[in-house]
């Protein structure tokens, strides 16, 4: 299975700073870099006010080590979260959806957690010849990063 692509977005409030949001996405890539340049899109809320949406997109190998980092950088017990429940966090066309607090990702810090997220959309490519479902393959990915971390926990025994 190979990782094609990475959509990573987040949503700025208008109390917050876009830079400093550029700044806590950039934790998340293996450098603390951008890859790429964001879009951002202007929406307003119920209230009138000012709400912006940052987009970055990341194809190919970059998406890979994103994803790797990623992986590496997340607490153990939420990549069993992610492992457990793989099937919640897959789409129809097999793409892994993931989504971070964005105030911990401020703090330096890399968690998952539901409300005000920063959303990422991981797609991928399934082998040809693979006679498993997109499901299995990501989990035997997500298996096989956690074993290449070397502090393995037995996360196909948490799926089962």
């Amino acid at each position: 299975m190979e990782v094609i692509s990475a959509k990573i977005s987040a949503i700025v409030h208008a109390t917050e700073d876009v830079n400093r949001v550029l700044q806590a996405l950039s934790r998340l890539f293996p450098d603390e870099s951008l890859p790429s340049k964001a879009e951002t899109r202007r929406f307003h809320g119920h209230y009138g006010n000012e709400i912006r949406m940052v987009d970055l997109s990341i194809r190919g190998a970059p998406a890979r080590s994103f994803l790797e980092h990623l992986w590496e950088s997340l607490p153990s017990v939420d990549r069993a979260v992610v492992i457990h429940s793989l099937n919640k966090h897959l789409d129809s066309s097999g793409g892994l959806h993931l989504r971070l607090d964005k105030e911990e990702v401020f703090r330096g810090v890399i968690r998952m957690k539901d409300q005000d997220s920063i959303k990422i959309h991981l797609s991928f490519r399934t082998r040809i010849k693979s006679n498993l479902e997109p499901s299995e393959e990501i989990n035997q990915l997500l298996e096989s990063l956690e074993i290449n971390r070397g502090d393995s926990i037995k996360l196909s025994e948490m799926a089962g």
